[in-house]
């Protein structure tokens, strides 16, 4: 009985030992959170991921261009026609376009999670969750919220440590950026008159105050002028345009639209902007999508701000 006793005695000291030793495993170092099983998209939706997802369907750019640049190409199983960057993306199965995406299609895939935006998304993001989908939206608006998009992307695609890395080399970055815009007001000058140009036709169409683009020029060290109204992007009339007199004019090129040759616009040469030959083509890809390569968006506003 007595060697009995002295045995279970012997035993549960190996088991709190073993406790304890566990309980230490992780002195001096981090220890590791446990994953969220709910999380908060852009749209305030609370949306229920329980496990990693391994297969994901994308129908935004921006959502295909963060999981690739996270490594995480492989579990992609589907993306719009639009989703053209990185190479790799333009291979995957596609299931319609941004705004009229393919809802068998999505569903043919059996995707755990579909990334998608706001906006004009909306109404097929409803449908999508009607059919039983695990739809996450990402619609950041400025370029931090950005930075903070791609950490949360990472934490539900089990990614954290690379989306981390991304973000905070996007920050330090546009940090730098930040670093050369305070020792220019510092000096007593004033932000140049930048207008971003999105689409003409007759009238030109710009980005307002709530736009990502005027988050960009702002923190470029540029006073955007589109910024006179709250909208995301409206229009903008071109005797306006003349009375304003940008110092700096910026206009997106790409799938969408093709400026051509501004300078030989009848009547733009009056312009400052055209007169001092600081009229710039910005690759739009670079600052309508809110993923890792807006940085390079940002960089590029910069340098056409400040060459």
């Amino acid at each position: 009985m007595r060697s009995r006793r002295r045995n279970a005695a012997v035993t549960l000291a190996l088991l709190l030992a073993a406790v304890l030793a566990a309980g230490c495993g992780n002195a001096g170092g981090k220890v590791k959170e446990a994953r969220p099983t709910v999380f908060v998209d852009d749209l305030g939706r609370e949306v229920e991921i329980a496990t990693v997802p391994l297969s994901i369907v994308s129908i935004a750019p921006s959502c295909t261009e963060i999981l690739f640049a996270l490594g995480l190409g492989d579990r992609v199983v589907g993306v719009t026609e639009y989703c053209d960057y990185p190479e790799e993306a333009q291979e995957k199965p596609k299931i319609g376009t941004f705004t009229t995406p393919n809802l068998e299609a999505i569903l043919a895939l059996q995707p755990d999670l579909v990334l998608a935006t706001g906006g004009v998304q909306a109404e097929v993001l409803s449908r999508m969750e009607e059919l039983g989908l695990t739809v996450f939206a990402v619609n950041p608006a400025t370029f931090s919220q950005t930075a903070e998009e791609i950490r949360l992307i990472g934490q539900i695609a089990g990614a954290r440590e690379e989306a981390e890395r991304i973000a905070a080399d996007m920050e330090r970055r546009a940090g730098a950026i930040a670093g050369r815009v305070r020792e220019m007001e510092e000096a007593g000058k004033s932000r140049p008159r930048v207008f971003y140009e999105i689409y003409y036709e007759n009238n030109v169409w710009t980005a307002g105050k709530s736009s990502i683009i005027s988050d960009l020029v702002s923190l470029a060290g540029g006073e955007n002028l589109g910024d006179m109204e709250e909208s995301d992007y409206y229009e903008f009339s071109v005797e306006r345009l003349m009375a304003e007199n940008p110092q700096v004019y910026l206009v997106g090129s790409g799938s969408m639209f093709d400026p051509g040759d501004i300078t030989s616009r009848p009547g733009w040469d009056s312009m400052d902007a055209v007169r001092g030959g600081r009229v710039y083509v910005i690759d739009e890809d670079l600052v309508y999508r809110t993923g890792p390569r807006l940085i390079e968006g940002l960089e590029a506003i910069h340098r056409a701000i400040y060459p």
